[in-house]
Formats: C-alpha cells, structure tokens, sequence
C-alpha cells in the first residue's frame, strides 16, 4: 500500500488534471454507460423500424435515421454539457430555460402547427420542437428551486409561488389542448409537494381538483373521450393497440430478428409511440425485460442517490426528474401492452423524435450533474491509498 497526496503536484493531483479528466473522475460511469447504451440502442431500432415509415411518405428511406443521427449527436452534446454544471449554474440554467419555455409555450399557440386537433410543435429552421417536454424538466428544477428559496417562508406564500408557475404552465397547456401532458406535470409537481411536506388536506383537495380536471377534460375534448372510449369498450376495436399486441405474440421469446418485424406496416407510430412493439416483435420479450431491467436500475440508483441527499435542492429536482422519467417509461411501456389508452408518449433514448430526445438529454444531464461526485465527496483527497 503506497499513499498518494492528490494535493501535492502529483501524477494524481486533481489540479493538474483537465476539466474532462476530472469530469470523468466525478460522474457516475454506470448511469452514463447505461444511457448511451439506450441510445445506441435506439439509434437501431430507428434504422430496423423507419424505412417502411419514410416508404410510406415518399422520403429516402434512411430520412429518419439521419435525422435521429443528428438529434443523437445533439443530445449526447447537451447531456455531457449540462453534466459538468454545479448546483448553482443548474439553478440559473433553470430559472432562464424556464423563461424561454414560457415564451415558446405562447408562441405555440399563434404561430405551432396543429396536428391531430392539437397545436403543440412549432418550427424553428425547419426543426420542430414541442416547447412542453423542455418546459417540464425545467420546471421540476424551478419548483425544487422555488420551494427550498422559500422554505422558511409562510405555507402560503411557498405554496403559493409554486402554484402559481403550475397553474400558468396548466393553461398553455389546456389551450393546446394536451391534456396527457396537463396530467404529467401535475403528477410531477404533487409528488415534489409530498416530499417536501405538503399536509395531507392540501394533498386531498388537489387529487380532488384533479379527479375534476380528467372528467372535465373527458366531457369537454372530444378526442380524450374518444381514446378512453376505445379503451374502456371491449367491443370496439383499437386497430393500434391490438396490431401492438400481436407484435408480442409474433416476437415470442426471442424475436423474428433485426428488420423481420411486420408491425411496422401497419402502425404508422411505430418509430415513436410504438417502439416498444417493434422492439418485441424483432428482439423478443426477453429483449424487452432486460430493457425494462436497465430502466428499473436507473430509477433505482437515481431514487438511492436521492434518499442520501441532504440538500433539500437536490432532493426535490432528484425526485422530479426521476418521476418524470418513470412516468414516460411505464406509459409508453403500458400503451403497447393495452394496459393504458393511446398517448403520444415516447421511450426515452429508444424512441425516435428530436423533441423528446434532447429533452431527456437535458433531464440526464441535470441528474449526472447532480450525482456526480457520489464516490468521491467523502474522500479525502490529502491521504488516498493507491493500491
């Protein structure tokens, strides 16, 4: 056993190493090895399940493949950027990519292209974003920012704050209309309000409003009602959901292979919201678990992160973006299963989709940003034992 001084000039010493060398050094390598596996992954399924898509449209049939290429790279970038900030610039990150989103959500509305009765992209150089999935991630770490800036303040003017910002971003929303989105950052902002200590009367009162919202939302849109009616009616026929479920039936275990699969001929989404079939019908279930098994260790190890954390900050943001993150996991997952109605909700990293993609960029950069240093905070960098 040899002693090290890191402090002292040496081979080791943090001060003689570049910002990426120490990057390197902080970041959790499992979470981020995890990540570009997924994306790796979904890089492939983009190439295997597309060029049917792209045939149907008259496009070259790697369109989507270059296009998600470019998105990847994109993300990679943002996702490795985002990483090397600290607690404070994430704050201002926040707070400005909060403002930005807000502008974005209002421009949507005059100048968004509407597609399926809804208006929620808008084009930019002819890219189109959707505002409402940067909007959440910034949001989660606003509401986390807000509620612990306020934290010694008066239940009303805390709460208060941190209501107001939901109810803003509720109504753009609702104008859109996009009412799965509506429901998402509600169920976001409920469970940061829980964990940081939200009485149990407030927390009542606000599934009451939301119980309201979703029969509201039920009478009043008529493609909410339409999709629940599907859903619920056995005797109706779901053309997608059912096409989605003989992909399972015709993956078996093991699948049909890398581009055998048939399900994308028939779901014009399969690229996107259906990915989950594709993958199924060409890699097998047993493809499909172990993919269910690297989302389910994220979640873990970001919740285990979480729960040491005794910066309240940090703790609120984890907590967040890890509800986020599994919430459009188990609704992607829970679409092509037939156990939840059709929502346009993608697999993150899996799915194609520029929007979504450096959205969940931006959602795991923040979260290496703040898991980074777990193995080292501790040490003491003056005597570390080299073995």
């Amino acid at each position: 056993m040899e002693n090290w001084n890191l402090n002292s000039g040496g081979v080791f010493d943090r001060r003689n190493m570049n910002a990426l060398k120490r990057w390197w050094i902080d970041i959790d390598k499992i979470n981020f090895s995890i990540i570009l596996t997924l994306l790796i992954f979904g890089l492939i399924m983009t190439a295997s399940s597309s060029p049917v898509i792209a045939k149907r449209i008259d496009v070259d049939k790697f369109f989507f493949l270059k296009k998600q290429l470019i998105f990847a790279f994109i993300a990679l970038i943002l996702l490795i950027s985002i990483s090397f900030l600290d607690r404070d610039k994430i704050k201002i990150f926040a707070i400005i990519g909060m403002a930005v989103a807000f502008i974005l959500l209002v421009l949507v509305l005059f100048f968004g292209s509407k597609t399926k009765g809804a208006t929620r992209w808008i084009s930019f150089g002819g890219l189109a974003l959707q505002p409402s999935e940067f909007a959440k991630t910034f949001f989660i770490i606003f509401n986390a920012y807000c509620l612990q800036k306020f934290y010694f303040a008066k239940a009303q003017f805390k709460y208060g704050i941190s209501f107001l910002s939901l109810i803003i971003l509720l109504v753009l929303l609702l104008l859109q209309p996009d009412f799965g989105m509506t429901i998402s950052y509600s169920a976001i902002w409920m469970t940061q309000l829980f964990l940081f200590g939200l009485p149990w009367i407030l927390i009542a009162t606000l599934v009451f409003f939301v119980i309201i919202g979703g029969v509201g939302a039920y009478l009043g849109l008529p493609h909410v009602e339409d999709r629940i009616n599907r859903f619920l009616d056995s005797e109706q026929k779901n053309y997608q959901a059912e096409r989605a479920i003989d992909a399972f039936v015709n993956g078996s275990f093991f699948g049909k292979g890398p581009g055998n699969g048939v399900v994308k001929k028939f779901i014009p989404d399969v690229h996107t919201d259906f990915i989950f079939s594709a993958i199924a019908e060409e890699f097998g279930i047993i493809s499909c678990s172990i993919i269910l098994l690297f989302f389910a260790y994220l979640i873990t190890r970001i919740v285990k992160r979480a729960m040491e954390e005794e910066d309240l900050f940090v703790y609120l943001s984890l907590c967040g973006l890890m509800m986020q993150f599994t919430m459009q996991v188990i609704v992607n997952t829970g679409v092509s299963l037939s156990i939840f109605p059709t929502k346009g909700m993608t697999l993150p990293f899996i799915s194609y989709g520029g929007s979504s993609l450096m959205a969940t960029a931006i959602c795991f950069g923040l979260i290496l940003a703040f898991t980074k240093r777990k193995y080292h905070r501790d040490v003491d960098y003056g005597n570390v034992r080299s073995l």
